[in-house]
C-alpha cells in the first residue's frame, strides 16, 4: 500500500482480525479524542512491480483517527532491495504522521545493513523517514559503524535508494584498535555498496602511534573506502609528531589502516631534529618500524649530506642502509666518499655510523689545504677502507 486511505484500512482490518467479536459496525465521530489500540500492527509497502519494499510490525500501536497519527513502540522493520531483504530496522518508539507520509523514529534507533560481505550499521536517536521519497534524516547522534571505522556527525541524511550516506556539521572518523586515528572533515559521503567515501576538507586530526607518541595529520581533502579501509590523502599533506621535533610535507598520500602504513609516490621533504630528510616517495611501516625512501633520498645535517637512490631505516633495531651511486658528503676538508652500498647503526645520540657492508670498497676523495697549512703529512690518494661519515638518524 502507499498513502492516505489504504493505511486507515490496514488498521482497521487489522483490528477486526485481532478481535472478530468485538468489531462491530458503529459510528465512530471524526474528532473522537479517543484513539484506536491494536495489539499488533504490520505494515508493507510494494514496489511497481509488486515486489516488498518495506515492512514495519509493532506489538502494540495507538491510531488517533482525527490526527491521523499512529504511534507504535518497540517497531520493527526490513527494507528491501529487488524484493530481497537488504536492511533490518528497530526503534524504540514510532510515531506515523498522516498516515505514512513521514514515520518519525525515537529513541535507540538501529539501521543495520543485512548483506554478509558489507554489513553496517546507522544509529541515531531521532530519525525522519519519508518513505515515498526513501529517505532518511538522522539529527540525534548519527553514527555508521563498519568494521574497526566510525562516521560520526551532528547531522545526516541517508538516501535508501543508493544507498548514500550525507554527513554534514563537524563530521568525524574514527578507526579504534592498534594506532588508533581521528580525522574532523568537512562533508562526508559515503556509499554503503561499495564502501566508497569523499570528504571536503579542511582534514585535521591525529594517530596515536605505539610508543604513545602523537603524530598529527592535515589535508586539503580525502577519498578513500571503508571496506578496505583506505585512506587517500589529497596534497598538501602534512604529518608532523612534535614529541620528536619531526614532520612530513607530501603530494598524495595513502594511509592504509588495516595495515598500518603510509605511502606515496610523490616528492616529499621533511625534519627529524637538525636532519632533514627529501626524496621521490615513501612507505611508512608502523608495524615493522621501518622507513624507506623509494628513489632520490637526501639527508642532510649540518656540514653533512647523504644522497643515494634508496634509503631504509628501522627506529626499533637503529639499523640503517643506503643503497644505489651512494655518496657521502662532508664540508669539512671537502670529503666525498663513493658506495654501491653503505649500512649503518643509529646510536642513541641520534647519529649513524655508516660503512661499506662486508669490508667492501669505499672511494673517498679529500681536497686538501697547500702544503704550507698543512699541520700533518697528506695521505694516500688511493681508494681506501673507510667508515663513512657519520650521517644523522631520521624518523617519521
Amino acid at each position: 500500500m502507499n498513502r492516505g486511505g489504504p493505511w486507515i484500512a490496514s488498521l482497521l482490518l487489522l483490528g477486526c482480525g485481532l478481535a472478530v467479536a468485538s468489531c462491530r459496525p458503529q459510528a465512530i465521530e471524526a474528532d473522537s479524542p479517543t484513539p484506536f489500540v491494536f495489539r499488533e500492527l504490520n505494515l508493507r509497502q510494494q514496489d511497481p512491480q509488486g515486489r516488498p519494499l518495506w515492512e514495519i510490525s509493532s506489538p502494540e500501536t495507538r491510531y488517533d483517527l482525527s490526527r491521523r497519527i499512529a504511534q507504535a513502540r518497540q517497531l520493527k522493520g526490513v527494507l528491501y532491495r529487488d524484493g530481497k531483504p537488504l536492511y533490518r530496522l528497530t526503534a524504540s518508539t514510532a510515531v506515523v504522521v498522516n498516515d505514512g507520509e513521514v514515520v518519525q523514529l525515537e529513541g535507540p534507533t538501529r539501521l543495520q545493513r543485512l548483506d554478509p560481505e558489507r554489513p553496517a550499521e546507522l544509529t541515531a536517536l531521532r530519525v525522519r523517514w519519508y518513505p515515498s521519497q526513501q529517505r532518511m534524516e538522522l539529527d540525534r547522534s548519527p553514527r555508521l559503524v563498519q568494521g574497526d571505522l566510525q562516521l560520526t556527525a551532528g547531522l545526516a541524511r541517508f538516501l535508501i535508494n543508493v544507498e548514500r550516506l550525507e554527513l554534514r556539521r563537524t563530521a568525524l572518523l574514527q578507526r579504534r584498535g592498534p594506532e588508533p586515528i581521528r580525522l574532523a572533515l568537512g562533508p562526508l559521503d559515503w556509499v554503503a555498496s561499495s564502501g566508497a567515501l569523499t570528504a571536503r576538507g579542511p582534514i585535521r586530526g591525529d594517530r596515536r602511534l605505539g610508543d604513545g607518541s602523537l603524530q598529527r595529520i592535515t589535508a586539503p581533502a580525502l577519498s578513500g573506502n571503508s571496506l578496505s579501509q583506505t585512506l587517500d590523502l589529497q596534497a598538501p599533506v602534512r604529518m608532523e609528531e612534535p614529541s620528536r621535533q619531526a614532520w612530513l610535507e607530501a603530494g598524495a598520500t595513502r594511509l592504509e589502516l588495516a595495515s598500518r602504513t603510509a605511502s606515496s609516490q610523490a616528492p616529499f621533504q621533511g625534519r627529524y631534529g637538525k636532519t632533514q630528510l627529501s626524496g621521490n616517495g615513501f612507505l611508512l611501516n608502523l608495524p615493522a618500524q621501518t622507513v624507506e625512501v623509494r628513489s632520490a633520498c637526501q639527508l642532510r645535517q649540518p656540514g653533512d649530506q647523504l644522497s643515494a637512490d634508496r634509503c631504509r631505516w628501522n627506529w626499533r633495531s637503529g639499523e640503517a642502509s643506503a643503497s644505489g651511486q651512494v655518496v657521502l658528503q662532508r664540508r669539512a676538508n671537502g670529503q666525498v666518499s663513493r658506495a654501491g652500498q653503505l649500512k649503518g647503526r643509529i646510536g642513541e645520540d641520534g647519529f649513524a655510523e655508516f660503512s661499506s657492508p662486508g669490508g667492501g670498497r669505499v672511494r673517498t676523495q679529500l681536497n686538501l689545504p697547500p702544503s704550507a697549512a698543512r699541520q700533518t703529512p697528506a695521505p694516500s690518494r688511493r681508494p681506501v677502507q673507510q667508515r663513512g661519515p657519520r650521517a644523522p638518524a631520521f624518523q617519521l
